[in-house]
């Protein structure tokens, strides 16, 4: 029997992988930066017009614009502090990046703990580097 199986994909950090994720993160951070003075302006813009329908959709309106603000102020923040983060670690750190599908191949007597275990695909600067099942390393 074959059953569909999550496989963790993790990179070694290495100098070049930490300054390629703090390059991506600073354009993520430019890119919200660039969208506030949009929201900021694009939202003055309908805070004038919905006063000329009424108080009421003003309101609504600037709600609106600040959720929107907030949601990007957050990103940001949050990128800020994962900049931070990956600044502290280690090299050779391995960090999980995603998850990937396999099917498995599951038969009579096969020890249900090792599958339950998963499998992990190790990628260092681009190179896949260990496959582990089980916990072991796992040569095809």
């Amino acid at each position: 029997m074959q059953i569909r199986q999550p496989v963790a994909v993790k990179f070694i950090l290495t100098e070049m992988a930490k300054q390629q994720i703090i390059q991506e993160h600073r354009k993520q951070i430019e890119q919200l930066g660039h969208e506030l003075e949009q929201i900021e302006e694009q939202g003055k813009q309908a805070i004038e017009q919905a006063m000329s329908q009424g108080g009421e959709i003003a309101k609504q309106v600037r709600e609106q614009v600040e959720t929107e603000k907030n949601n990007r102020l957050m990103q940001r923040e949050q990128l800020l502090q994962q900049m931070q983060q990956i600044q502290q670690l280690e090299l050779g750190t391995e960090i999980q990046n995603m998850n990937v599908e396999t099917v498995v191949d599951v038969r009579v007597g096969d020890d249900w703990s090792k599958i339950l275990m998963g499998s992990e695909i190790v990628v260092k600067d681009g190179v896949v580097i260990d496959i582990r099942r089980g916990g072991q390393s796992f040569q095809e």
